[in-house]
Parts: structure tokens; C-alpha cells; sequence
């Protein structure tokens, strides 16, 4: 079972990636934040997950920061970057600051449970055509 943390803040949109995942026959949502620094307190207090799925952007602390900090000090898990954003520079600062992937929030499912899948087992993941 893949064990994630979603770390989203548009509540709206975060309980929509929940559901999707939960769908999912092997994977499991088992905590939720609404930005960086609450998914960081849920680390801190035992949340055991193996990829964190964060937005790029949120409020207090984005996603980039966000991977930086749990490389540091949880380094076992995986981020994976969930986003808008298409620009190169984007998905640069993301994989440089140890992201294992960077998927379209206006791709398709099957690339984002693909990208876990593939996250999990320890290879990279982008969505296709960036």
C-alpha cells in the first residue's frame, strides 16, 4: 500500500485528490494539509507516509520549500509536485530541489496514479510533453 500525504490548498480541489486516490485498490490518503508547514507538523507528530503529493504554490510554505525541508529530515519520502504550472523554471526549481515528480493538475488520472506508481518504485516522474 502506498501510504500519501496530500499537501494541497484549495480545500475543494485537496478532498477531490483524496477521493481519486482513495480509489485506488493500492494506494491510501492518510493525512492531508492545507500548505507546507502543517504537512511538516503532521511529520513531526508521526504521520507515516511514503510520497508526499504537494501543490506547488500555498500559502506560508510552497511545495519547493516544502520537499527541501523533508529531504532534510525524511529523507525515506518521496515528493511529487502537483501543479499548473508548465514553465521550464518551474520544473527546474521543483526536480532541483529533490522532487521525484512533477505531474499537470490538468493532465489526466492515470498520469497522476501512473506517476505515484513509478514515484514509489523509485524512478522519475513528469508528465509527458514537458
Amino acid at each position: 500500500m502506498i501510504r500519501l500525504l496530500v499537501v494541497e490548498d484549495h480545500n475543494l480541489v485537496r478532498q477531490g485528490i483524496i477521493k481519486l486516490l482513495n480509489g485506488q485498490q493500492d494506494m491510501e490518503v492518510v493525512a492531508e494539509a492545507e500548505n507546507g508547514r502543517k504537512a511538516l507538523d503532521l511529520l513531526e507528530n508521526g504521520t507515516q507516509a511514503d510520497i508526499v503529493l504537494a501543490d506547488f504554490n500555498m500559502p506560508e510554505m510552497d511545495g519547493v520549500a516544502l520537499t527541501e525541508h523533508i529531504l532534510l529530515k525524511y529523507n525515506w519520502i518521496e515528493v511529487i509536485i502537483l501543479t499548473m504550472h508548465v514553465r521550464d523554471e518551474f520544473i527546474d526549481r521543483a526536480l532541483k530541489a529533490g522532487a521525484k515528480g512533477y505531474v499537470l493538475k490538468n493532465g489526466d488520472f492515470n498520469d497522476l496514479y501512473n506517476g505515484i506508481r513509478k514515484v514509489f518504485q523509485g524512478e522519475m516522474h513528469v508528465t509527458s510533453g514537458l
